[in-house]
């Protein structure tokens, strides 16, 4: 009985938990991160405010936790292991394609122009939110087996993993974002363009060795 009871106990916290991430979504996504209360998301959420400082201590951790549940979902659809008889052209997609889960809905679209509002408006805030990840991890270890199967060749996967979601977000993410999803009709034109310049400079071709300062 004392087991079922601790179980009963953890799901119902669990459901609280998704209750009050769900309201603060609905309510920062409608009013803003500032404009926002918790008082008001308790009121969404169907829970007390105690509740609430329960689970998150202040507002801005409520938010970095929306910001850490969102990275996750698009982190558990991104490939993690470098596949040889692969081309290089569909893996690569396949990280694209992940980041811009970030922006084919509308929910998450929503919340994708949130957080780069907030991150503009309060750049210290938005600095200590996005120095809890690491950025393009699964990328980078891909990167690294790609080189070590002599497919690219690059002195610095972070910087190849910069260029590659700069020319992600520069061409795709952002333009969706300002029209609201209409750019989204023209991703997959965008998108071959896009890696075709990317592995023009960094796929291995032979004995031709090209490095980050070479021009």
């Amino acid at each position: 009985m004392a087991q079922t009871g601790k179980v009963r106990k953890k799901r119902d916290t669990s459901l609280k938990r998704m209750a009050i991430l769900e309201g603060a979504i609905s309510v920062f996504t409608k009013n803003g991160f500032d404009a926002s209360s918790m008082d008001h998301i308790a009121e969404v959420a169907h829970v007390s405010k105690r509740t609430i400082y329960n689970h998150f201590p202040s507002k801005e951790i409520l938010f970095q936790e929306i910001v850490a549940d969102f990275l996750k979902q698009r982190d558990e659809i991104k490939p993690i292991r470098y596949v040889s008889a692969v081309s290089l052209e569909e893996q690569l997609k396949e990280f694209a394609r992940a980041e811009l889960f970030l922006i084919n809905d509308p929910v998450r679209r929503g919340l994708s122009k949130l957080f780069t509002s907030v991150f503009l408006m309060d750049i210290d805030f938005g600095k200590k939110t996005r120095s809890q990840y690491e950025p393009h991890r699964a990328f980078i270890i891909w990167l690294n087996s790609a080189r070590e199967d002599r497919k690219l060749n690059f002195q610095s996967p972070e910087l190849a993993a910069r260029v590659f979601y700069g020319m992600v977000e520069g061409c795709l993410t952002y333009p969706a974002l300002f029209s609201d999803g209409e750019s989204l009709k023209y991703t997959e034109p965008l998108l071959n363009e896009l890696i075709s310049a990317f592995l023009a400079r960094y796929q291995y071709a032979g004995n031709t060795i090209h490095t980050e300062q070479e021009e």
